[in-house]
C-alpha cells in the first residue's frame, strides 16, 4: 500500500513538474527581453520544474538500486545505510531548492491578490499560503537530523566503518543522476513549449481582433 502511494505521489508531481516547465517554456523567451521581475518568476518555475522532476527521477533510482545492490550480494544493513542517505541527499537538495523559489512565489501570489482582489487570485494565494506553511514546518522538523546523518556520513564519527565510503559514493552518484535527469526533462519540455508558442505573435493576433 506504501509503495502503491508512494507512484501515485510521483505520478501527480511529475505532472505538476510537467505542466509548469511547459508554462515556463510559453513565456522563456519573451521573459528575456522583458527582463526584470518577471525574468525572476520565470526562472523560479524553471528551478521549481528541475527539482520536481529530480525528486522523481531520484525516488525512482531508490526503488530500483536495492534490487541492484542485493544482486550484487551486499548486506541488507549497508543497502538500509545506502538508502537512509540518498534519501536525505534528495530530500536536503529539493529543500534548499523549493523552499526559497516557494517563498518568492507565495510574496508573488500575495501581490497579486492585493492588487486584483478576485476569487481565481485569492484561492491560488490562499493554496500557496498553506503549502509554503506546511513546507516550510515540515522542513524545521526534518532537515536538522538529516543534515546530521549527511555529516556524520561525509565527516565520519565513532560508527564509522570502511564501507561508508562506498555507501556515500553510491549516494551522490543517485542525486548526480537525479539531478541531471531533472535539468534534461525540464529544459526539454521548457525548449519545446518555446518552440510552439510566441507571446509576441499572440498579442499581436489579439489586438488584430480586438480593432
Amino acid at each position: 500500500m506504501t509503495i502503491v502511494m508512494l507512484v501515485l505521489v510521483l505520478v501527480l508531481n511529475f505532472g505538476i513538474s510537467w505542466a509548469n516547465a511547459a508554462y515556463v517554456g510559453r513565456y522563456y523567451s519573451e521573459s528575456k527581453i522583458v527582463g526584470g521581475s518577471f525574468r525572476v518568476y520565470i526562472m523560479v518555475g524553471y528551478i521549481m520544474a528541475i527539482a520536481g522532476f529530480t525528486m522523481v527521477y531520484g525516488y525512482i533510482l531508490l526503488l530500483i538500486s536495492p534490487t541492484l545492490l542485493q544482486m550484487a550480494e551486499v548486506d541488507q544493513d549497508t543497502i538500509m545505510m545506502f538508502e537512509q542517505l540518498a534519501s536525505d541527499l534528495l530530500y536536503i537538495f529539493c529543500v534548499i531548492t523549493m523552499i526559497p523559489t516557494g517563498f518568492y512565489i507565495w510574496i508573488r501570489s500575495l501581490k497579486n491578490f492585493w492588487e486584483n482582489k478576485t476569487l481565481s487570485s485569492g484561492v491560488v494565494t490562499g493554496w500557496n499560503t498553506y503549502a509554503q506553511i506546511h513546507n516550510t514546518v515540515s522542513v524545521a522538523r526534518h532537515a536538522p537530523s538529516a543534515l546530521e546523518r549527511i555529516a556524520e556520513a561525509l565527516l565520519g564519527g565513532k560508527r564509522k566503518k570502511k564501507g561508508n565510503a562506498l555507501i556515500l559514493l553510491l549516494a551522490i552518484l543517485i542525486l548526480i543522476l537525479a539531478i541531471f535527469g531533472g535539468y534534461f526533462t525540464a529544459s526539454a519540455i521548457v525548449k519545446k513549449a518555446d518552440r510552439e508558442y510566441d507571446l509576441l505573435e499572440e498579442l499581436r493576433k489579439r489586438e488584430a481582433v480586438t480593432f
